[in-house]
């Protein structure tokens, strides 16, 4: 839940207060390094995985189907974002011969 943030001097001299407390702490961390997700692979059955192995950030598997009866239109499905390690899942209710398309999204 987000709160409104306080206003006036007393905001100014807690920040004040804040950036002097802070400042001794600064050379002591370092920033985190921070690289997409990378080695993914994808695999279709009776749904669609994207799996990825290196990096960090998260993935999501993201695909384009086509309906059984070629009057209906296209269907994208996207999988649950997941960390590096797990699998993102979509399902797939036509099956593996109705991917017209299929890629990992990637974020760090």
């Amino acid at each position: 839940m987000f709160t409104k943030p306080p206003s006036g001097k007393r905001c100014a001299a807690g920040a004040a207060a804040l950036a002097t407390a802070s400042a001794g702490l600064l050379p002591l961390t370092a920033p985190t390094a921070r690289a997409l997700p990378d080695n993914c692979t994808i695999s279709s059955g009776s749904t669609l995985s994207s799996l990825c192995t290196g990096g960090t950030g998260r993935h999501r598997i993201r695909a384009v189907l086509d309906a059984p009866d070629p009057r209906l239109p296209q269907r994208i499905v996207l999988g649950d974002g997941a960390p590096v390690g797990p699998a993102s899942v979509a399902a797939d209710p036509w099956g593996p011969g109705s991917v017209a398309g299929v890629w990992v999204d990637r974020a760090d």
